[in-house]
């Protein structure tokens, strides 16, 4: 197998970039790469690893504010219960849910747990 160029790295990068920022798992993104090109995993890897870096730069170039980013996270997570909800995933659901509730701040105070209850009978 030849060599790919850098016009093609940078092709392969972009869409690697292309699909992390739309939600999908380092993981995916990595077998995808492997399969559509014909590369190893470790290659595959590796044009992964500089896509999350070129999402990082974007990041710090554009001073992305932390709401910002948790507002995005929010709205994945949301799609992501609404996909569990169709497909009948419900543990899918449940791990987007818990992850709302803790990027929203609503989780239960763990103090509070921990407390001894009275019984008011």
């Amino acid at each position: 197998m030849k060599k790919a160029n850098k016009q093609m790295m940078e092709l392969r990068t972009g869409e690697a970039a292309s699909m992390l920022a739309q939600g999908h798992s380092c993981t995916v993104t990595t077998t995808e790469m492997s399969e559509k090109y014909g590369l190893s995993r470790r290659q595959a890897r590796r044009i992964t690893a500089k896509a999350m870096d070129l999402i990082v730069q974007d990041f710090e170039e554009i001073n992305i504010e932390r709401p910002q980013i948790v507002a995005k996270l929010l709205v994945n997570l949301e799609q992501g219960m609404q996909k569990g909800l169709i497909n009948n995933q419900s543990s899918g659901v449940a791990a987007c849910a818990r992850q709302i509730i803790s990027l929203a701040g609503l989780a239960a105070d763990s103090k509070y747990n921990s407390i001894g209850r009275r019984n008011f009978s």
